[in-house]
């Protein structure tokens, strides 16, 4: 029997039948849908948000490890070394509970990064664990290369950590992708479906229009409504037993599946946009980082190349930052930080955008206004004033300041990379002249950061070169005026800058953390020069403030002498009063080494600086160098004379003896000698030699000095 043979009850049961069938293919499909949504958000959420969490928590805590590394050593008793050990072995532990977690989680990530994240992080505890065995049985034979090879896995591991961090994100995004696609498939098919039904449903209305005409125009009514976005809507004929009843019970549940869809939507698009906020904002402070600022910049340059607009980039180093981490603990210091961003933000306009670059940088991009010169100093004085009011941090009052360098778009660069390098470059150029001020980029700036950058360059070679030579300058023994020994003096002849002042590398060497270097290699060659010289010749070697503070100094130094076969009694150590300034006890453990090993001790330029009685009582020195401004002044200033006779006496009195400096003619000589002053050093008894010429002068016999009297 053909199909328009049948009567109307047959042809709507088999209709209905047919639209029925397609109800239950709906709803399995917005099932379906929904669970695989589900389970794609489900992913999102509870991997790879977890894991994003992990990898931070695991990078705090890889942070606080190196800390605690440099508390150790830097930790001058066995009380400190003890907190700085449990301190390393909490973080050490907590890395390895994350790590252990991570790795459940990503038991079937094959992804490359894990497996070099966790051969970097073991290299790195590795490091660690030879450098405190080293430093345990006393057998390093270079402690230096320890600490180069400790920070070398570090920064190993803290880059392998931020790629992991970074492919945990492209994993996070690709699954919020594929859930958002899955999603919109879903929404597709389900409303290919519904016009489906609603078709056919409109068929029947026309065929049975006087049966069932009503009724099933309201549930095709409501599913029109569902089909058009309204998800509030009431499906009419809900309790009817028949056909029409299930039609309707049927697009009710596909209304509630709907609805269930389009949240797992919602959802899915709220992971993607936390994922993205967590890619481009700083935890600890909720400032944009690194990479939101690139986009601001991005975004300034655009405006400024098309609608004439002038951005100041403003770039914020906080000063003696680090002490406050150091002396008061990590918590205080994100405490700090935390405070700083908070008054940056109050401290710019609402359209200015305030970022956190990194450690204790900060940046502010903000659109100028008419005479924009003048509104970046109003702003750069304002944030100034903001960062340097005291944060209380319980019973403590933290006091830090900032030095600002200041750059403007399109004036200074169109890009991100070139005005965050011109802001920084006069944020340099701020912190090195003045503290706790501004300047503005030049580009006379940029040149000297390059003609500074090629003398480190240049430094960088000469120490690893050995081309920083020792020069000698005599130090006359008062009585007989006879030379007892050299002051170690470090010279260096460029090739092409020729003769480069001591007081300008000695300070670079400090800051490249080159002085170990320079040091170990100036006394190793003046020990082979001295060899040559009568015994009771001594050398006298300059240390300063920034190497008293390494607590291997004398592992670097004492063995050289060994090596050298250089008798430590011929030795002496000489240090500035700065050098005495924080960590007394520190000083004096050190020089006490020294002093065991029979090395003398020297007290330089004394009267200067910061030295009390308090110092010399505690460290024993056994010489004191009256500084030179005294010795070149005393013959016209009756102050000059007084503090001579007054340093003279109080060294008599604690039975050491004196070197006074600058001696220029023989009427100070002679004065000096009066008044009992064991050791003399200046011009008038010679300039610093090379070792070559040190030796000619021996060999044709040293000169007497002879006074006029």
């Amino acid at each position: 029997m053909t199909f328009h043979k049948l009567s109307i009850r047959r042809k709507l049961g088999l209709i209905i039948a047919a639209f029925i069938a397609m109800l239950v293919v709906l709803a399995t499909v917005t099932v379906l849908s929904l669970f695989a949504v589900n389970q794609r958000t489900a992913a999102v959420e509870q991997q790879w948000l977890v894991r994003a969490q992990i990898l931070g928590q695991l990078r705090d805590h890889i942070s606080g490890f190196r800390g605690a590394e440099a508390d150790l050593s830097l930790a001058s008793d066995a009380g400190a070394i003890r907190a700085a050990q449990v301190q390393a072995g909490r973080h050490r532990r907590a890395i390895g509970e994350l790590q252990n977690q991570y790795e459940n989680l990503a038991a079937a990530d094959t992804h490359p990064d894990v497996a070099k994240f966790d051969a970097a992080l073991n290299a790195y505890f590795a490091a660690h664990d030879a450098w405190i065995g080293a430093a345990t049985s006393g057998a390093a034979s270079d402690p230096a290369q320890l600490r180069r090879v400790l920070q070398s896995r570090f920064e190993l591991a803290e880059a392998a950590i931020d790629r992991l961090v970074s492919a945990n994100l492209d994993g996070a995004q690709a699954a919020a992708r594929a859930a958002s696609q899955l999603s919109r498939r879903g929404n597709l098919l389900v409303l290919s479906t519904s016009v489906l039904v609603l078709l056919l449903g409109l068929w029947l209305v026309v065929r049975v229009r006087r049966d069932i005409a009503q009724p099933l125009g309201g549930v095709a009514s409501s599913l029109k409504d569902l089909a058009a976005g309204h998800r509030n809507v009431d499906v009419p004929e809900l309790n009817r037993d028949d056909e029409i009843g299930e039609m309707a019970r049927a697009v009710s549940v596909f209304r509630q599946h709907t609805q269930t869809l389009e949240d797992a939507y919602e959802a899915t698009r709220a992971a993607q946009e936390a994922a993205q906020l967590l890619a481009q904002h700083d935890l600890l402070t909720g400032l944009p980082n690194r990479r939101g600022l690139a986009s601001e910049l991005q975004a300034a340059a655009f405006h400024a190349q098309h609608d004439a607009a002038v951005y100041m980039v403003l770039v914020i180093d906080l000063d003696r930052f680090k002490p406050v981490n150091d002396l008061q603990g990590r918590p205080v210091g994100d405490f700090v930080l935390s405070e700083v961003a908070r008054r940056l933000r109050r401290a710019v306009r609402k359209r200015d955008t305030v970022a956190r670059l990194g450690g204790d940088e900060f940046c502010v991009i903000a659109k100028a206004d008419p005479g924009y010169k003048d509104g970046a100093i109003l702003l750069a004085t304002r944030l100034l004033d903001a960062i340097q009011v005291p944060i209380l941090v319980g019973q403590h009052k933290i006091e830090v300041t900032a030095s600002i360098g200041i750059a403007s778009c399109p004036a200074d660069g169109l890009d991100p990379e070139s005005l965050l390098r011109a802001a920084d470059i006069a944020m340099s150029r701020a912190k090195q002249e003045e503290r706790g001020s501004y300047r503005f980029f030049e580009l006379s700036m940029d040149n000297d950061m390059r003609a500074q950058a090629a003398l480190e360059a240049d430094l960088r070679a000469a120490v690893q070169a050995g081309v920083i030579r020792p020069y000698y300058q005599p130090i006359i023994e008062m009585r007989n005026q006879r030379v007892c020994g050299f002051e170690i003096l470090a010279r260096w002849n460029h090739p092409q800058r020729g003769a480069v002042p001591p007081d300008v590398f000695i300070p670079l060497a400090e800051q490249l953390g080159l002085m170990p270097d320079l040091t170990t290699s100036i006394l190793r060659e003046a020990c082979r020069d001295a060899r040559q010289w009568s015994n009771d010749i001594h050398l006298s070697l300059n240390i300063s403030p920034v190497q008293l503070k390494d607590l291997y100094l004398p592992a670097q130094l004492l063995p050289i002498l060994s090596e050298e076969g250089f008798p430590s009694s011929r030795l002496e150590i000489e240090i500035t009063e700065n050098a005495l300034v924080g960590d007394i006890q520190g000083a004096k453990s050190i020089l006490g080494l020294f002093q065991d090993a029979g090395i003398k001790i020297s007290l330089d330029d004394f009267g200067t600086g910061y030295s009390s009685l308090y110092h010399l009582r505690e460290l024993k020195f056994d010489k004191v160098k009256v500084d030179k401004s005294f010795v070149q002044t005393m013959q016209r200033s009756n102050e000059s004379e007084k503090i001579i006779d007054a340093i003279l006496g109080l060294a008599k009195s604690l039975g050491m003896a004196t070197v006074a400096e600058g001696i220029e003619d023989p009427k100070t000589l002679d004065y000096l000698r009066a008044k009992s002053c064991e050791y003399g050093q200046g011009y008038y008894f010679g300039e610093a030699l090379s070792a070559a010429q040190t030796r000619e002068r021996f060999v044709q016999g040293w000169p007497h000095v002879v006074s006029e009297n």
